[in-house]
């Protein structure tokens, strides 16, 4: 790897590319009656599906203690990655970004309208997700402050956790596939502030020493991507699978519905993931 110096440049595209996502994301699933009709019909097929209490508890038990359980396990990196480095800078940063990111998800949800078009029971707005903003929040500010050498497994980890807690919102009926999106979207464009306001404060933080195992290899920066691309490529073919069988009833689909939404899911959180883990790489600089 060789030394690269921070470039604003590319954090502004990146944040500017998040925003743009989010309003797609919004006006596509949210605006729209096709949207609609797909977010819905996810989400409708996640409440049939698992409306066994079994299943249904595991999901509830997990969300219950979700805020606390996040705060513990990011508190819980930042203070490790402060020792290390003897600096609480970055980490205040990162947890400075994770509260913006709460609080503006609730922001949101209030301001953002959601047309009543015929086509919802539900007709109060839920873009995006406070449950899955928090999660993804505080991971990505796990991967902020991670070495270079750890930063692709903290992504891989922190995006697997938040999936986790997306897919517990979606298949308790609780939000649709477009309100996660929209959550880890959120966390996404915070992070990116915080990233290059730590870049900024304390440029030797994300550096690795030149002629050590600090710099990871591109196997590991592409761990992410494994579970994202599984992901979306599994919801993209059974989406086309599903629309070969207009004639099928609903309730006979039922499980292919929601592993689509849940392909939907998971490509969408490990994508963001992997993508703040290969943004930070490569503004990774060496040094001597």
């Amino acid at each position: 790897m060789t030394s690269r110096r921070p470039n604003p440049a590319l954090w502004l595209m990146a944040l500017m590319l998040v925003g743009a996502l989010f309003v797609v994301a919004y006006i596509g699933f949210v605006r729209t009656a096709t949207g609609q009709q797909l977010d819905d019909s996810l989400m409708v097929a996640a409440q049939r599906f698992l409306s066994v209490e079994v299943a249904r508890n595991g999901a509830i038990g997990f969300l219950r203690y979700l805020p606390e359980l996040s705060a513990v396990l990011a508190a819980l990196a930042l203070l490790v990655a402060a020792i290390v480095r003897r600096s609480i800078t970055a980490p205040v940063i990162a947890v400075v970004a994770a509260l913006a990111a709460a609080s503006s998800t609730q922001i949101l949800k209030a301001l953002l309208p959601r047309p009543n078009l015929g086509i919802s029971e539900a007709t109060m707005n839920s873009f995006p997700s406070g449950h899955t903003t928090v999660a993804a929040a505080a991971m990505i500010a796990v991967v902020l402050v991670s070495s270079p050498r750890w930063r692709p497994a903290a992504a891989t980890l922190g995006g697997l956790f938040a999936s986790t807690a997306a897919a517990s919102t979606y298949v308790l009926g609780w939000h649709r596939p477009a309100d996660v999106i929209g959550a880890v979207l959120v966390a996404a464009g915070w992070g990116l502030i915080a990233g290059v306001v730590i870049l900024w404060r304390e440029p030797d933080w994300n550096t690795w020493q030149r002629g050590t195992e600090g710099a990871p290899s591109g196997v590991w920066l592409g761990l992410p991507w494994i579970p994202a691309l599984v992901g979306l490529g599994s919801a993209v073919g059974i989406w086309y699978g599903l629309l070969r069988e207009p004639t099928r009833p609903f309730e006979d689909l039922l499980g292919w519905y929601v592993l689509a939404g849940l392909g939907l899911v998971l490509g969408a959180t490990m994508g963001v993931f992997g993508a703040a883990s290969g943004l930070l790489s490569q503004q990774t600089r060496s040094v001597d």
